[in-house]
């Protein structure tokens, strides 16, 4: 277990000191930022289809939107680490030092996709956490919901970021942050597109009924910041797909990486 720890601690490092973290940094305060300014103009009113609407009766939708929005800007970003953290451990010569120690290679695996999830972790409490506080002080929204829908969030992440370490052993890495943008955009798609027609079919329907719920199993939680609200979803249900593609993604990357080969030079 200390071996373990010592692996992810290591990996979390390496993440933190890579230059994109910086920008995540920059991009989450600026978001957060954001969504300050955003909340700030709770009262007034604005005009819908010509009819005068009071501000704060739109902070339910306007929270249910920024929310699901930044918590999916943590899953692509999950992915996008995930596109060549552990690959680079491979090219740099890193993996092989790890692994001549008495090192499995389920638990190298694991511990990089650890440091991934990590800093995703620490970026998501920030950014997710701090929306919620700023949206439950000046809209009155519960922040409960805002838990459950963290929660999806942090398993969406593993499914994908999962995926995509698995995908980069064998795709070069912008290949494999094109396919994370690509997927996490079609699966919102289809996930919105679902909650809108439940009867949706053809391709978009397929990937809402079986892919991953990355976003509407961060929607459904988010219920009662809109009572007008009204989903024909299970959300036992969405959570238990979600966590049967974060179990599969897992040993994807698991299974992929013990078949790797590993041949250094």
């Amino acid at each position: 277990m200390s071996a373990a720890l010592l692996l992810a601690r290591e990996s979390l490092s390496d993440a933190v000191r890579r230059r994109i973290a910086a920008a995540i940094a920059v991009l989450s305060l600026l978001s957060l930022l954001v969504v300050d300014s955003c909340t700030s103009c709770a009262s007034g009113e604005v005009m819908v289809n010509g009819e005068a609407r009071e501000l704060a009766d739109l902070a339910g939708a306007a929270g249910v939107v920024t929310y699901v929005t930044l918590g999916l800007w943590v899953v692509v970003l999950a992915g996008v680490l995930a596109a060549d953290h552990l690959r680079e451990t491979l090219e740099d010569g890193t993996a092989y030092l790890c692994l001549a120690r008495p090192v499995s290679r389920t638990s190298f695996a694991l511990a990089r996709l650890g440091g991934v999830l990590a800093l995703c972790g620490i970026t998501g409490g920030v950014l997710l956490g701090g929306t919620a506080l700023l949206l439950s002080q000046r809209s009155e929204l519960p922040m409960g919901p805002a838990l459950g829908a963290a929660l999806a969030c942090a398993a969406s992440c593993v499914t994908i970021g999962g995926l995509a370490m698995a995908a980069s052993l064998f795709l070069p890495r912008m290949a494999t942050v094109l396919a994370v943008v690509a997927s996490v955009g079609v699966i919102a798609l289809a996930n919105g597109l679902g909650a809108v027609n439940p009867e949706l079919g053809g391709w978009l329907g397929a990937v809402n009924r079986f892919g991953p719920p990355l976003a509407s199993s961060m929607v459904l939680p988010l219920d009662p910041w809109v009572e007008a609200m009204a989903f024909n979803a299970d959300l036992g249900a969405l959570w238990l797909r979600l966590a049967s593609w974060a179990v599969f993604a897992v040993l994807l990357l698991v299974f992929s990486f013990r078949r790797a080969e590993l041949a250094q030079g």
